[in-house]
């Protein structure tokens, strides 16, 4: 059996039901986040941790997310 594996980005789909917010305020926030970390290209994502970081919510709190 596989162990399973954790995701290491963060969607907006995740931010909306961490935040329990509409998926446009989600994108918003992303967008946030996306600019407080100077990723400026579509290319560039955004990790759990960095989205830790920037809401104060512990990694350990995000788990179920992932």
């Amino acid at each position: 059996m596989r162990p399973k594996t954790l995701k290491v980005v963060i969607s907006t789909s995740d931010i909306a039901a961490i935040e329990n917010c509409s998926p446009r305020t989600a994108s918003q926030k992303m967008n946030d986040i996306k600019a407080f970390f100077k990723k400026w290209e579509k290319r560039h994502k955004v990790t759990f941790t960095e989205y830790s970081e920037y809401s104060g919510i512990p990694c350990e709190e995000l788990e179920p997310y992932r």
